[in-house]
This record gives C-alpha cells, sequence and structure tokens, in this order.
C-alpha cells in the first residue's frame, strides 16, 4: 500500500467509529456509560504513565547503549574528514587543510564565521555569499555526523539530530570542542546522545508506554463491560438507543485516538520511508490527518 491508498485510514476511522456506536447501542445505555468512563481513565492513565516513565525509561535502558553505539562510530570514522570531504565537494574548487579546519573547529568559538573567512582565503576569492553559505557549512554539520549515527543507531534519531543541528547550529560548537581528543571520543558521543538523540527516543518510549496502557485498561473495561449483569440494562427507547450512539460516538474516537498513536509508532520506526505508513499518504486523508498530528506533539 502507498499514497494511493491514503482513503484506507479514514475508512478505518469511520469504520470503528460506526462499530463503536453499533455496539454501544445494542448492549444499552448503561454499559455504554460504563465503558466510556472506562476508556476516559484508560487514556488519562496511559498518556500519565507515558509522560512519567518515558525519560526515566530511556535513561535507565537506552541511554548508556546509545553512547557506547555513537562511541564505537566515531572512533571507527572521522568526523573532520567527512566535513573536509563535504566541503571540498561544494563546487568551490578548493582544497581543505584538514589541521587548519580542525583547529578552527576544535576552538569551539565563531567557527562558522572563521570556516568561512578560511575557505575565502584559499583561492582569495569570495566562494559564495555568506547566507547561502553557512546553510550549506550547516547542512555538512548535520550530514556530515547523519551517516555517524545511522551506523549504529535509528534513521529517524539522525534526521532528528540533522534538523536540530541545522536550526541552532552554534550549540553544535560543543561537539566540535569535544573532538579533539582522538583517545577518548566518549565525550563527544556522550553531548550527541543527550542533546541530540534524547528527545526522538524519548518520543518513541513515550508512544509505546501509551499503546501498552491504553490498550491494556480498555481491555479491562471491555471485560467489566461484558460482566455486567443484564439486571442493569434500562427499557430501550429512541432516547437511550441516541444517548447510546453518542457515547459510541465517543468511544469511536478514542479508539481511533489509539489506533493513530500506533500509526504514528510505525511512522517513526520506519523514518517515514515505509510504503503506507508515511506522511504523505496521511496528509492526504479528510479525517484521519487531524487526530494525526495531535499525536504529533507528543
Amino acid at each position: 500500500m502507498g499514497v494511493q491508498f491514503w482513503w484506507f485510514y479514514d475508512v478505518i476511522a469511520v469504520a470503528a467509529v460506526l462499530v463503536c456506536m453499533f455496539v454501544t447501542i445494542k448492549r444499552g445505555i448503561m454499559k455504554a456509560a460504563v465503558s466510556l468512563v472506562g476508556f476516559a481513565i484508560a487514556l488519562g492513565v496511559a498518556f500519565s504513565l507515558s509522560s512519567s516513565l518515558a525519560g526515566s525509561l530511556y535513561t535507565k535502558v537506552i541511554r548508556n547503549s546509545n553512547v557506547k553505539k555513537l562511541d564505537q562510530s566515531l572512533t571507527e570514522g572521522r568526523y573532520m574528514d567527512e566535513l573536509e570531504n563535504y566541503l571540498e565537494n561544494l563546487g568551490y574548487n578548493i582544497d581543505i587543510d584538514g589541521g587548519q579546519l580542525k583547529k578552527i573547529c576544535f576552538a569551539g568559538e565563531n567557527v562558522d564565521e572563521n570556516i568561512y573567512k578560511y575557505v575565502n582565503n584559499i583561492n582569495s576569492r569570495k566562494v559564495e555569499e555568506e547566507g547561502i553559505f553557512m546553510n550549506k557549512l550547516h547542512e555538512g554539520y548535520a550530514s556530515s555526523l547523519h551517516g555517524f549515527i545511522t551506523k549504529q543507531l535509528s534513521e529517524y534519531s539522525a534526521e532528528y539530530a540533522a534538523r536540530e543541528i541545522e536550526s541552532s547550529p552554534a550549540k553544535f560548537y560543543g561537539f566540535f570542542k569535544l573532538l579533539s581528543d582522538d583517545d577518548n571520543l566518549r565525550p563527544a558521543a556522550e553531548y550527541i546522545v543527550d542533546n541530540y538523540l534524547a528527545a526522538p527516543y524519548t518520543s518513541e518510549i513515550k508512544l509505546i508506554v501509551f499503546i501498552v496502557a491504553a490498550i491494556f485498561l480498555m481491555l479491562i473495561t471491555i471485560f467489566i463491560e461484558t460482566a455486567a449483569g443484564k439486571n442493569s440494562q434500562m427499557e430501550p427507547s429512541i432516547v437511550t438507543h441516541a444517548m447510546s450512539g453518542i457515547i459510541g460516538l465517543f468511544k469511536g474516537a478514542v479508539i481511533v485516538f489509539v489506533i493513530a498513536v500506533m500509526v504514528r509508532l510505525y511512522v517513526v520506526l520506519g523514518s517515514n520511508k515505509m510504503l503506507f505508513f508515511n506522511h504523505d499518504a496521511i496528509d492526504k486523508t479528510y479525517v484521519f490527518k487531524y487526530i494525526y498530528n495531535i499525536i504529533k506533539d507528543m
């Protein structure tokens, strides 16, 4: 399934709501009210758990492993060599002195400006307008690191780090300073993990915790609703059917929300490159995209 099957998301959303409304009307308003309260509690508890546990789970379970993997990646390769090659391939016809580039970067102060001055002095001519060059330079910072991250870690985290580096390049200077010690690159790895990779990994954990908690608590609610005695059933009428239908509508919306969270997790894990689980397909939907866009900020 690809972008052309975007309608499948809307069909699933509408079908989930209609099924919930039908089942809720059939079971009666009392059970419907119980299940709605249960679903609301499930959603609230899932939000609370995902927000409170994600950070600590990342710190205790994931962080050290990420630092170790990135340290290995940085040790096996040489970031400054990648940046040097990137600058030489920009079409400026310049030969970069690796030692001079390292001296500028390792100083960790006014790196952008000093690199721009340096490349302009190589052939005694301006290579590019400063603003254009800076954009390319920041892209070079990001793309050079991107490869080191994807060797051991997720593509999604690498893309997130790249966007952050390009948006706040001065923050990246701290990484340059730590690269000066070739014998110990763990501090450099820790800097990247803590400043650029913590957020995407925490987001993934948050989604997983939310899904597990929400589904578990909703299943408990369904079990309680099913086990409720028939004596609690009110005399059916047009009013009770209508109220049950409205409750079913809200229950369906909760289920669609949980489905959207699951889709978001698939998109993240697939780095938005999966055949069906991608932003392009979701953006073409009429209904599902509004729910999905809420979850993107989780």
